[in-house]
């Protein structure tokens, strides 16, 4: 079993226990360091630096337990614009828009931002409405990165605490 699935098993109930819920996990080499990255998101509100020290002292133990090599534990917000690690961030963010950068071109396209339409667990893929509303499906396998985008142009003419961070007004329903 992977590192950070076992991982994720044994803190996913300590963090909804919190009032958290994880976004992803990742066990990844940077440098000469293994890095324990645990994304969480607060449910209903916004995250303070305090939340993640939180977390990361009421999961330290049980991480250190499980994992025998050296490692750096990183908990961190998934902020403004959030990388889509898995399914379970794609069928969060359906309806959502997002930046999409393909391993190789695709109908002409390697990047380029879309609305999420709808996601096939089954199938590991989802459907992408583009700007011009054609529908496309992508395997999750041909993505090399993808993210939800932030209206920075909105947040900055306004006040920021009316400015759903993942709002859509670029393409219509």
């Amino acid at each position: 079993m992977k590192v950070e699935v076992k991982v994720e098993e044994l803190i996913e109930p300590i963090i909804k226990k919190l009032g958290f819920e994880i976004e992803y996990v990742e066990f990844a080499k940077e440098g000469s360091n293994n890095v324990l990255r645990v994304v969480i998101d607060k449910i209903g509100e916004k995250m303070w630096v305090e939340d993640c020290e939180n977390v990361s002292r009421a999961i330290e133990d049980i991480v250190d337990k499980n994992i025998n090599q050296e490692y750096v534990l990183e908990v961190s917000s998934p902020g403004l614009e959030r990388q889509l690690k898995n399914i379970k961030l794609y069928k969060k963010y359906t309806g959502k828009e997002i930046h999409v950068k393909l391993f190789k071109k695709l109908d002409e396209l390697k990047e380029f931002n879309a609305i999420i339409e709808s996601v096939d667990e089954d199938e590991n893929s989802i459907v992408l409405k583009m700007e011009d509303n054609k529908k496309i499906k992508i395997a999750l396998k041909d993505i090399a990165t993808a993210y939800t985008t932030y209206d920075f142009n909105a947040a900055l003419k306004g006040n920021t605490d009316n400015v759903n961070l993942n709002k859509l007004n670029k393409f219509n329903k």
